[in-house]
């Protein structure tokens, strides 16, 4: 009898430790599923930082009559961007002042930005 009730106890003990393990999986999971969906917020809002870096550019392109090759700004909500423009080889005239840019394999232009909010970093670039 002083047999049975030891192995009682070693089986409980080990159920516990399975029950136990199991249980840190999961939080583990859920921590760093919950880590994910934040960033990706912020991925979202670097995007959207770099796609208004490209916009600066393409409407002062268009509509300053000199354009400066290069932005760097801060957005309301502290995400910022840098910007730039580049003429290509090819392109016959390069307005507003864009220098050419051997790097830019355009027909025309090339526009690039870098949207950055809460250190992660997202690019956008167009060529045109």
């Amino acid at each position: 009898m002083k047999k049975q009730k030891g192995i009682s106890v070693l089986f409980i003990i080990l159920i516990s430790s399975v029950i136990f393990t199991i249980a840190l999986g999961v939080n583990s999971i859920s921590v760093q599923q919950t880590k994910m969906m934040g960033e990706m917020g912020y991925s979202v809002a670097s995007f959207y930082a770099a796609d208004s870096g490209v916009e600066k550019q393409l409407y002062d392109l268009f509509k300053i009559p000199i354009h400066t090759p290069s932005y760097s700004e801060t957005l309301p909500n502290n995400a910022s961007f840098v910007s730039t423009a580049g003429c290509s080889n090819t392109a016959a005239t390069c307005y507003n002042g864009i220098a050419k840019d051997s790097n830019c394999n355009a027909s025309n232009y090339c526009i690039g930005a870098v949207g950055k909010y809460q250190e992660i970093k997202r690019a956008i670039e167009i060529k045109y």
